[in-house]
């Protein structure tokens, strides 16, 4: 039972979610989990990246903004390596750079030495399409 000794599991992913179909425990399991990163919410009609102060905007410190952006993504990706942690083989697949940078994050990490990861680029999925995905890269 080769499942039970390497646990398997690819992560659909992009900046704003992940799912994880885990193959070690018989049927794939398909979980989500999302990313904090969220568009500025504007009020009707208003425009910019500015702030509205009662009658008038103020513009963001793009400096700030960009920083702001770098942590939520850092928060993201640690949560995401805290759960790939207990794998031993791992498939990251998706249609942005998100997998490409979690690729880096998880090589950068000693825990994950010694573990399998792939990256492989992928398009929108069903959740059907993902199991179909990690289960024929496992060759289960």
């Amino acid at each position: 039972m080769e499942n039970n000794l390497h646990r398997k599991v690819g992560v659909w992913l992009d900046h704003a979610q992940a799912h994880f179909v885990d193959l070690s425990k018989g049927p794939a399991i398909v979980e989500t989990a999302f990313s904090d990163q969220e568009s500025q919410l504007r009020n009707k009609g208003e425009s910019g990246t500015g702030n509205k102060l009662g009658n008038y905007r103020s513009t963001n410190n793009e400096n700030h903004r960009h920083n702001r952006e770098k942590e939520l993504k850092h928060e993201y990706f640690k949560m995401l390596s805290d759960r790939l942690k207990n794998f031993d083989d791992i498939l990251l697949f998706g249609p942005t750079t998100a997998k490409d940078e979690l690729h880096n994050v998880l090589k950068a990490d000693k825990q994950f030495n010694g573990k399998k990861i792939d990256v492989k680029a992928a398009d929108q999925m069903t959740e059907n399409q993902m199991v179909a995905e990690v289960k024929g890269w496992f060759g289960g």
